[in-house]
């Protein structure tokens, strides 16, 4: 499946899929910070963006980034959390 496709099935989706008072479909939102964690720069996922028919500014897509990382998610630890080594 495409990108592109991947996308205008999001942009199907309906209103309930959305936050409150929000432009953006969810999986828009999430799919622009999984970009921004990938490396790109808020203004090169606001292109890609962009280029997909979503017009957003660089300063919504830090508030996305910003917003999810207040929600509280956490990336997993390493386990074991001690390392022996041997010289």
């Amino acid at each position: 499946m495409k990108l592109a496709d991947l996308l205008s099935e999001c942009f199907a989706t309906g209103l309930e899929e959305t936050w409150e008072r929000e432009r953006t479909a969810t999986p828009v939102r999430a799919f622009a910070v999984q970009l921004h964690a990938t490396g790109c720069s808020l203004r090169e996922t606001k292109e890609i963006l962009r280029l997909l028919g979503v017009e957003r500014s660089h300063q919504a897509v830090w508030q996305w980034v910003h917003r999810l990382a207040d929600s509280g998610h956490n990336p997993p630890e390493a386990k074991p959390k001690r390392v022996a080594v041997d010289e």
